[in-house]
C-alpha cells in the first residue's frame, strides 16, 4: 500500500511513523498502521535492514527501519485520524509503487525489494 501525502507536501509515500520515547521502530510501525489506516489485522514479516535520511525545507529526517508487511487487500481502510496526513490510498505492486512513490531513496528501496523470489 501507498499513501499520498497532503501534510507538508503532497506525493506518494509507503506509511512512515514516529517513535515516540523509549518506543522500538517494530511497536511504532504497530501503532502506525492501526492509527493511520485503520487495519488491526496485519503481519510484521521482516525488517528489511535498509535505513533512509531526506532534507525536506531544510530539515534532515531519518528513517531508522524499514519493514515488510502482509496485509488483506480486501480490508477496508480508513484514512480519517486527528491530523490528517494522507487523502487516499493504492495497493499496488512493485512497478506501480516505483513508478508512483515520490522519494528517489523509497523508489531505490523497492527496487531492491525481494518479494516472492522476484
Amino acid at each position: 500500500m501507498i499513501l499520498h501525502r497532503i501534510l507538508r507536501w503532497k506525493g506518494w509515500e509507503t506509511l512512515k511513523e514516529t517513535l515516540e520515547k523509549r518506543e522500538k521502530p517494530v511497536e511504532a510501525l504497530r501503532r502506525g498502521i492501526i492509527e493511520e489506516t485503520g487495519l488491526k489485522d496485519f503481519e510484521i514479516i521482516r525488517s528489511l535492514g535498509k535505513k533512509e535520511r531526506w532534507v525536506f525545507q531544510g530539515n534532515n529526517y531519518f528513517i531508522v527501519d524499514t519493514f515488510l508487511v502482509r496485509a488483506d487487500m480486501n480490508r477496508k481502510i480508513s484514512l480519517k485520524q486527528e491530523i490528517i496526513e494522507h487523502d487516499k490510498y493504492m495497493w499496488v505492486d512493485k512497478k506501480t509503487a516505483i513508478e508512483r512513490l515520490t522519494w528517489l531513496e523509497t523508489k531505490e528501496l523497492f527496487r531492491k525489494l525481494k518479494i516472492n523470489g522476484k
